[in-house]
C-alpha cells in the first residue's frame, strides 16, 4: 500500500469535505476552482465516507503530482 501526504503548508482545516453519498461537486475542495468534466481529480475519503477532491493545480501544488495531456496522434 502506498501512502501519500500533502506538502508542508497544506492546511487540512481549509478542506471542504462532502457528505457521504452526496453528488460529487464540480469544485476543488481546497481552492474552490472548477474541475473540468473530463479531468480526473485526486479524491480522498475518510473512514466515515466523507470525500474531498483536488483540482490539477492543487494536486501539483500540495500533493506533488504531475499530470500530462494526451497528444492528438492524428
Amino acid at each position: 500500500m502506498t501512502t501519500i501526504a500533502p506538502k508542508p503548508g497544506f492546511d487540512w482545516n481549509h478542506v471542504t469535505w462532502g457528505k457521504p453519498d452526496s453528488v460529487r461537486s464540480a469544485l476543488c475542495s481546497y481552492c474552490s476552482a472548477g474541475i473540468p468534466e473530463h479531468s480526473v481529480p485526486l479524491i480522498l475519503w475518510t473512514d466515515d465516507g466523507h470525500a474531498a477532491q483536488f483540482c490539477r493545480k492543487c494536486q501539483r501544488q500540495w500533493w506533488g503530482m504531475q499530470t500530462y495531456d494526451e497528444g492528438n496522434d492524428e
